[in-house]
Protein backbone atom coordinates (compact mmCIF):
# COMPACT_ATOMS: atom_id res chain seq x y z
CA UNK A 1 0.00 0.00 0.00
CA UNK A 2 1.29 3.46 -0.88
CA UNK A 3 2.06 5.47 2.23
CA UNK A 4 0.44 8.83 2.78
CA UNK A 5 2.47 11.86 1.73
CA UNK A 6 1.66 13.31 5.14
CA UNK A 7 3.19 10.25 6.78
CA UNK A 8 6.33 10.52 4.67
CA UNK A 9 6.80 14.20 5.46
CA UNK A 10 6.12 13.87 9.18
CA UNK A 11 8.72 11.14 9.45
CA UNK A 12 11.29 13.18 7.57
CA UNK A 13 10.51 16.41 9.37
CA UNK A 14 9.94 18.37 6.17
CA UNK A 15 7.52 20.73 7.84
CA UNK A 16 7.95 23.51 5.32
CA UNK A 17 7.13 21.20 2.43
CA UNK A 18 3.75 20.12 3.72
CA UNK A 19 2.65 22.94 6.00
CA UNK A 20 -0.83 24.13 5.04
CA UNK A 21 0.75 26.86 2.97
CA UNK A 22 -0.99 30.22 2.90
CA UNK A 23 -0.94 31.44 -0.68
CA UNK A 24 -2.35 34.67 -2.05
CA UNK A 25 -4.66 33.59 -4.84
CA UNK A 26 -6.35 35.73 -7.43
CA UNK A 27 -9.77 34.23 -8.04
CA UNK A 28 -11.18 34.90 -11.48
CA UNK A 29 -14.92 34.38 -11.91
CA UNK A 30 -15.77 30.86 -13.02
CA UNK A 31 -18.91 30.47 -15.09
CA UNK A 32 -21.63 29.17 -12.79
CA UNK A 33 -19.13 28.38 -10.06
CA UNK A 34 -21.41 29.46 -7.25
CA UNK A 35 -24.71 29.96 -9.05
CA UNK A 36 -26.98 27.06 -8.13
CA UNK A 37 -28.90 25.68 -11.11
CA UNK A 38 -32.16 27.16 -9.81
CA UNK A 39 -33.03 30.15 -7.65
CA UNK A 40 -35.07 27.77 -5.48
CA UNK A 41 -32.06 25.53 -4.77
CA UNK A 42 -30.38 25.53 -1.36
CA UNK A 43 -26.71 26.56 -1.37
CA UNK A 44 -24.54 24.65 1.13
CA UNK A 45 -21.12 25.76 2.33
CA UNK A 46 -19.24 25.69 5.64
CA UNK A 47 -16.06 27.51 4.56
CA UNK A 48 -15.56 31.22 5.24
CA UNK A 49 -14.72 32.25 1.67
CA UNK A 50 -17.24 34.49 -0.10
CA UNK A 51 -20.09 32.75 -1.87
CA UNK A 52 -18.64 34.04 -5.14
CA UNK A 53 -14.88 34.55 -4.62
CA UNK A 54 -13.52 37.44 -6.65
CA UNK A 55 -10.26 39.34 -6.52
CA UNK A 56 -7.22 38.49 -4.41
CA UNK A 57 -7.65 36.43 -1.27
CA UNK A 58 -5.57 34.04 0.79
CA UNK A 59 -6.26 30.31 0.97
CA UNK A 60 -4.23 27.24 1.96
CA UNK A 61 -3.28 24.60 -0.56
CA UNK A 62 -2.63 21.20 1.09
CA UNK A 63 0.28 19.84 -1.00
CA UNK A 64 0.74 16.68 1.07
CA UNK A 65 -2.53 15.00 0.07
CA UNK A 66 -1.64 11.95 -2.07
CA UNK A 67 -3.32 10.22 -4.95
CA UNK A 68 -5.81 7.88 -3.30
CA UNK A 69 -6.47 10.35 -0.48
CA UNK A 70 -9.47 12.62 -0.22
CA UNK A 71 -11.21 15.69 1.16
CA UNK A 72 -14.77 15.96 2.44
CA UNK A 73 -17.08 18.43 4.17
CA UNK A 74 -20.03 17.72 6.45
CA UNK A 75 -23.26 19.67 5.81
CA UNK A 76 -25.85 19.73 8.60
CA UNK A 77 -29.52 19.40 7.69
CA UNK A 78 -31.65 21.60 9.98
CA UNK A 79 -34.48 19.75 11.75
CA UNK A 80 -37.49 19.34 9.52
CA UNK A 81 -35.51 19.63 6.28
CA UNK A 82 -37.22 17.55 3.57
CA UNK A 83 -35.25 15.07 1.53
CA UNK A 84 -32.71 16.85 -0.66
CA UNK A 85 -31.61 15.99 -4.21
CA UNK A 86 -28.11 17.14 -5.15
CA UNK A 87 -27.99 19.39 -8.20
CA UNK A 88 -24.28 20.23 -8.13
CA UNK A 89 -21.14 19.84 -6.00
CA UNK A 90 -18.00 21.99 -6.01
CA UNK A 91 -14.38 20.86 -5.67
CA UNK A 92 -11.65 23.34 -4.61
CA UNK A 93 -8.38 22.93 -6.53
CA UNK A 94 -5.59 25.46 -6.42
CA UNK A 95 -1.92 26.25 -6.75
CA UNK A 96 0.37 28.72 -4.99
CA UNK A 97 0.00 32.22 -6.35
CA UNK A 98 -3.33 31.38 -7.90
CA UNK A 99 -1.61 29.81 -10.90
CA UNK A 100 -4.01 28.62 -13.56
CA UNK A 101 -3.73 25.57 -15.77
CA UNK A 102 -2.86 22.77 -13.34
CA UNK A 103 -5.28 19.85 -13.80
CA UNK A 104 -6.13 16.62 -11.99
CA UNK A 105 -8.73 13.83 -12.00
CA UNK A 106 -10.86 13.18 -8.91
CA UNK A 107 -13.62 10.84 -7.86
CA UNK A 108 -16.87 12.25 -6.47
CA UNK A 109 -18.57 10.53 -3.54
CA UNK A 110 -21.65 11.39 -1.46
CA UNK A 111 -22.59 9.85 1.87
CA UNK A 112 -25.99 10.21 3.51
CA UNK A 113 -24.67 11.24 6.90
CA UNK A 114 -21.76 10.78 9.29
CA UNK A 115 -21.51 10.25 13.05
CA UNK A 116 -18.51 10.86 15.31
CA UNK A 117 -17.31 8.94 18.37
CA UNK A 118 -14.49 8.99 20.92
CA UNK A 119 -11.78 11.50 21.76
CA UNK A 120 -10.55 11.63 18.16
CA UNK A 121 -14.03 12.25 16.70
CA UNK A 122 -13.67 9.03 14.72
CA UNK A 123 -16.13 9.33 11.81
CA UNK A 124 -18.48 6.57 10.77
CA UNK A 125 -19.92 7.42 7.38
CA UNK A 126 -23.54 6.71 6.56
CA UNK A 127 -24.78 5.00 3.39
CA UNK A 128 -22.77 5.85 0.28
CA UNK A 129 -25.41 7.13 -2.15
CA UNK A 130 -23.08 8.11 -4.99
CA UNK A 131 -19.66 7.06 -6.26
CA UNK A 132 -18.79 8.44 -9.68
CA UNK A 133 -15.90 6.02 -10.20
CA UNK A 134 -17.47 2.82 -8.87
CA UNK A 135 -20.97 3.45 -10.20
CA UNK A 136 -20.21 5.02 -13.58
CA UNK A 137 -16.53 4.31 -14.29
CA UNK A 138 -15.95 8.01 -14.70
CA UNK A 139 -14.15 10.89 -12.99
CA UNK A 140 -14.25 14.65 -12.59
CA UNK A 141 -11.60 16.89 -14.11
CA UNK A 142 -10.50 19.83 -11.93
CA UNK A 143 -8.44 22.87 -12.94
CA UNK A 144 -6.53 25.42 -10.88
CA UNK A 145 -7.20 27.80 -9.40
CA UNK A 146 -10.82 27.85 -8.48
CA UNK A 147 -14.02 26.15 -7.43
CA UNK A 148 -14.76 23.41 -9.96
CA UNK A 149 -18.42 22.57 -10.53
CA UNK A 150 -19.76 19.06 -11.15
CA UNK A 151 -23.37 18.72 -12.37
CA UNK A 152 -25.23 16.20 -10.19
CA UNK A 153 -28.64 16.67 -11.77
CA UNK A 154 -28.49 13.57 -14.04
CA UNK A 155 -27.86 11.18 -11.14
CA UNK A 156 -30.88 11.62 -8.82
CA UNK A 157 -28.76 11.51 -5.65
CA UNK A 158 -30.98 12.05 -2.60
CA UNK A 159 -29.76 12.71 0.95
CA UNK A 160 -31.60 12.95 4.24
CA UNK A 161 -33.18 9.53 4.09
CA UNK A 162 -30.77 7.99 6.61
CA UNK A 163 -32.12 10.14 9.44
CA UNK A 164 -28.59 11.02 10.63
CA UNK A 165 -29.22 14.71 10.02
CA UNK A 166 -26.31 15.60 7.75
CA UNK A 167 -24.64 14.62 4.50
CA UNK A 168 -21.06 14.44 3.27
CA UNK A 169 -19.62 15.51 -0.09
CA UNK A 170 -16.19 14.00 -0.78
CA UNK A 171 -13.55 14.24 -3.50
CA UNK A 172 -10.85 11.58 -3.74
CA UNK A 173 -7.71 12.41 -5.72
CA UNK A 174 -7.20 9.86 -8.49
CA UNK A 175 -4.54 11.32 -10.78
CA UNK A 176 -2.50 14.39 -9.84
CA UNK A 177 0.35 14.88 -12.34
CA UNK A 178 1.61 17.98 -10.52
CA UNK A 179 4.06 16.28 -8.16
CA UNK A 180 4.36 13.01 -6.26
CA UNK A 181 3.48 11.46 -2.94
CA UNK A 182 7.03 11.79 -1.62
CA UNK A 183 7.76 15.45 -2.33
CA UNK A 184 4.20 16.81 -2.40
CA UNK A 185 2.18 18.45 -5.17
CA UNK A 186 2.29 21.93 -6.69
CA UNK A 187 -1.51 21.94 -7.01
CA UNK A 188 -4.04 20.25 -4.75
CA UNK A 189 -7.26 20.69 -2.79
CA UNK A 190 -7.38 23.90 -0.75
CA UNK A 191 -9.00 25.27 2.40
CA UNK A 192 -10.18 28.72 3.45
CA UNK A 193 -7.31 29.17 5.92
CA UNK A 194 -5.34 32.43 5.75
CA UNK A 195 -3.33 32.14 8.99
CA UNK A 196 0.14 30.53 9.42
CA UNK A 197 -0.75 28.87 12.74
CA UNK A 198 2.02 27.18 14.71
CA UNK A 199 0.75 26.82 18.28
CA UNK A 200 -2.16 24.44 18.41
CA UNK A 201 -5.20 23.59 16.34
CA UNK A 202 -7.54 26.57 16.56
CA UNK A 203 -11.13 25.23 16.61
CA UNK A 204 -12.34 28.50 15.09
CA UNK A 205 -10.08 28.10 12.05
CA UNK A 206 -10.38 24.30 11.90
CA UNK A 207 -13.67 23.40 13.62
CA UNK A 208 -14.19 19.78 14.67
CA UNK A 209 -16.67 17.50 12.90
CA UNK A 210 -16.69 19.74 9.83
CA UNK A 211 -13.92 18.70 7.41
CA UNK A 212 -12.64 15.17 6.85
CA UNK A 213 -9.56 13.76 5.16
CA UNK A 214 -9.04 10.27 3.76
CA UNK A 215 -5.48 9.25 4.72
CA UNK A 216 -3.96 6.12 3.21
CA UNK A 217 -3.66 3.47 5.91
CA UNK A 218 -6.19 5.21 8.19
CA UNK A 219 -9.34 5.93 6.19
CA UNK A 220 -11.54 8.95 6.87
CA UNK A 221 -10.50 11.11 9.83
CA UNK A 222 -11.61 14.40 11.38
CA UNK A 223 -8.91 16.91 10.35
CA UNK A 224 -9.24 18.66 13.72
CA UNK A 225 -8.11 15.54 15.60
CA UNK A 226 -6.15 13.51 13.03
CA UNK A 227 -2.63 12.33 13.81
CA UNK A 228 0.11 10.66 11.79
CA UNK A 229 2.81 8.75 13.74
CA UNK A 230 1.47 10.46 16.87
CA UNK A 231 1.81 13.99 15.48
CA UNK A 232 -1.37 16.03 15.06
CA UNK A 233 -1.65 17.28 11.47
CA UNK A 234 -3.50 20.47 12.49
CA UNK A 235 -2.26 23.21 12.25
CA UNK A 236 1.17 22.56 10.69
CA UNK A 237 0.04 20.06 8.05
CA UNK A 238 -3.56 21.13 7.67
CA UNK A 239 -5.65 24.13 8.72
CA UNK A 240 -9.04 25.53 7.77
CA UNK A 241 -12.15 24.18 6.11
CA UNK A 242 -12.15 22.62 2.66
CA UNK A 243 -13.73 24.86 0.02
CA UNK A 244 -16.25 22.14 -0.84
CA UNK A 245 -19.80 23.32 -1.57
CA UNK A 246 -23.07 21.85 -2.82
CA UNK A 247 -26.50 22.78 -4.15
CA UNK A 248 -29.68 20.82 -3.54
CA UNK A 249 -33.38 20.93 -4.33
CA UNK A 250 -36.30 19.50 -2.37
CA UNK A 251 -36.65 15.89 -3.49
CA UNK A 252 -40.09 15.13 -2.17
CA UNK A 253 -40.90 11.64 -0.91
CA UNK A 254 -38.83 8.76 -2.24
CA UNK A 255 -40.72 6.73 -4.82
CA UNK A 256 -41.20 3.24 -3.31
CA UNK A 257 -41.41 1.75 -6.82
CA UNK A 258 -37.82 1.20 -7.87
CA UNK A 259 -35.37 -0.97 -9.80
CA UNK A 260 -32.19 -2.35 -8.25
CA UNK A 261 -29.42 -4.01 -10.27
CA UNK A 262 -26.55 -6.26 -9.17
CA UNK A 263 -23.88 -5.89 -10.40
CA UNK A 264 -23.77 -2.33 -11.65
CA UNK A 265 -21.62 -1.56 -13.66
CA UNK A 266 -22.25 -4.67 -15.77
CA UNK A 267 -19.31 -6.42 -17.44
CA UNK A 268 -19.29 -6.83 -21.22
CA UNK A 269 -20.51 -10.35 -21.98
CA UNK A 270 -22.03 -10.65 -18.50
CA UNK A 271 -25.43 -10.04 -16.98
CA UNK A 272 -27.10 -8.15 -14.17
CA UNK A 273 -29.92 -9.32 -11.90
CA UNK A 274 -32.80 -6.88 -11.49
CA UNK A 275 -35.38 -6.54 -8.75
CA UNK A 276 -38.59 -4.65 -9.55
CA UNK A 277 -39.99 -3.46 -6.21
CA UNK A 278 -43.63 -2.33 -6.13
CA UNK A 279 -45.20 -2.23 -2.66
CA UNK A 280 -48.95 -1.78 -2.86
CA UNK A 281 -49.18 -3.54 -6.21
CA UNK A 282 -48.84 -7.14 -5.05
CA UNK A 283 -50.20 -9.60 -7.62
CA UNK A 284 -50.54 -6.90 -10.31
CA UNK A 285 -49.10 -7.09 -13.85
CA UNK A 286 -46.01 -5.02 -14.60
CA UNK A 287 -44.16 -3.94 -17.74
CA UNK A 288 -40.48 -2.91 -17.71
CA UNK A 289 -38.34 -1.20 -20.33
CA UNK A 290 -34.91 0.32 -20.92
CA UNK A 291 -34.01 3.64 -22.53
CA UNK A 292 -30.92 5.71 -23.28
CA UNK A 293 -32.40 8.66 -21.40
CA UNK A 294 -34.81 9.43 -18.57
CA UNK A 295 -35.58 13.09 -19.28
CA UNK A 296 -37.99 14.48 -20.36
CA UNK A 297 -39.53 11.01 -20.13
CA UNK A 298 -42.75 9.74 -21.65
CA UNK A 299 -46.03 11.40 -20.59
CA UNK A 300 -49.01 9.17 -19.87
CA UNK A 301 -52.43 9.63 -18.31
CA UNK A 302 -50.97 8.29 -15.04
CA UNK A 303 -47.93 10.60 -15.03
CA UNK A 304 -44.52 10.87 -16.67
CA UNK A 305 -42.66 7.60 -17.07
CA UNK A 306 -38.95 8.47 -16.56
CA UNK A 307 -37.84 6.72 -19.78
CA UNK A 308 -37.50 8.41 -23.15
CA UNK A 309 -39.36 6.82 -26.04
CA UNK A 310 -36.35 5.79 -28.13
CA UNK A 311 -35.00 2.80 -30.03
CA UNK A 312 -33.72 1.03 -26.93
CA UNK A 313 -37.11 1.25 -25.27
CA UNK A 314 -38.73 -0.47 -28.25
CA UNK A 315 -35.94 -3.05 -28.41
CA UNK A 316 -36.12 -3.86 -24.71
CA UNK A 317 -39.77 -4.87 -25.07
CA UNK A 318 -39.08 -7.00 -28.17
CA UNK A 319 -36.04 -9.08 -27.07
CA UNK A 320 -37.15 -11.29 -24.16
CA UNK A 321 -33.96 -13.38 -24.38
CA UNK A 322 -31.84 -10.31 -23.61
CA UNK A 323 -34.27 -8.36 -21.41
CA UNK A 324 -35.61 -11.25 -19.34
CA UNK A 325 -38.84 -11.02 -17.32
CA UNK A 326 -39.56 -7.48 -18.48
CA UNK A 327 -43.24 -8.33 -18.12
CA UNK A 328 -45.07 -10.51 -15.63
CA UNK A 329 -46.73 -10.31 -12.25
CA UNK A 330 -45.51 -8.63 -9.08
CA UNK A 331 -45.28 -11.29 -6.37
CA UNK A 332 -48.36 -11.39 -4.18
CA UNK A 333 -46.20 -12.13 -1.13
CA UNK A 334 -43.01 -10.07 -1.57
CA UNK A 335 -44.20 -7.16 -3.71
CA UNK A 336 -41.25 -7.70 -6.05
CA UNK A 337 -40.42 -9.36 -9.35
CA UNK A 338 -37.06 -10.54 -10.74
CA UNK A 339 -35.47 -9.66 -14.06
CA UNK A 340 -32.22 -10.13 -15.98
CA UNK A 341 -30.31 -8.26 -18.66
CA UNK A 342 -27.69 -10.11 -20.71
CA UNK A 343 -24.99 -7.89 -22.21
CA UNK A 344 -23.57 -9.05 -25.58
CA UNK A 345 -19.85 -9.83 -25.64
CA UNK A 346 -19.03 -6.73 -27.67
CA UNK A 347 -16.16 -4.51 -26.37
CA UNK A 348 -17.59 -1.48 -28.16
CA UNK A 349 -20.43 -1.47 -25.61
CA UNK A 350 -18.02 -0.61 -22.75
CA UNK A 351 -18.86 2.78 -21.23
CA UNK A 352 -22.47 2.76 -22.48
CA UNK A 353 -25.10 3.86 -19.96
CA UNK A 354 -28.85 3.39 -20.04
CA UNK A 355 -31.89 3.50 -17.75
CA UNK A 356 -34.41 0.88 -16.63
CA UNK A 357 -37.85 1.45 -15.15
CA UNK A 358 -41.29 -0.15 -15.03
CA UNK A 359 -44.99 0.46 -14.65
CA UNK A 360 -47.62 -1.58 -12.84
CA UNK A 361 -51.04 -2.14 -14.41
CA UNK A 362 -53.82 -2.39 -11.80
CA UNK A 363 -57.40 -2.84 -13.01
CA UNK A 364 -59.03 0.35 -14.36
CA UNK A 365 -59.86 2.99 -13.33
CA UNK A 366 -56.85 2.84 -11.01
CA UNK A 367 -53.81 4.70 -12.30
CA UNK A 368 -50.61 2.93 -13.25
CA UNK A 369 -47.84 2.71 -10.74
CA UNK A 370 -44.72 4.35 -12.18
CA UNK A 371 -41.28 3.47 -10.83
CA UNK A 372 -38.25 5.70 -10.65
CA UNK A 373 -35.60 4.87 -13.24
CA UNK A 374 -32.19 3.42 -12.42
CA UNK A 375 -29.07 4.14 -14.44
CA UNK A 376 -26.94 1.15 -15.45
CA UNK A 377 -23.46 1.26 -16.98
CA UNK A 378 -21.58 -1.33 -19.04
CA UNK A 379 -17.87 -1.69 -18.32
Amino acid sequence: MQKSSLLRHVRRGLVAAVTASAAALLFTPIAGAQACPSTTDTFWKVDTLPDIPQGQMTISVIPGLCEGEGAANVFTLPPGTPLQRLTQVVAPFGAAGGTNGFTASVNVQVFDGVTFAGPFNTPTLGPKVFDLGADFSSNMQVTSTGLNVFDMSPYNVVVGGSGIGNFVVAFVMEINPNGNCTAGYNANFFTDNSQPGFFGCDPIITPPKTSLMFILGQGWVDVNKATVTGIQICPLFYAGIWGIRACTENAGPINPLKVTATPNPIPVGGFTSLTFTAPGFEGMPYLAAASFGNSPGTPTASGIVPLNFDGLLTLSMALPTVFVNFSGLISATTGTAPGLIFIPNDPTLAGLSFFVGFITLPPPPALWGISSSTQLTIQ
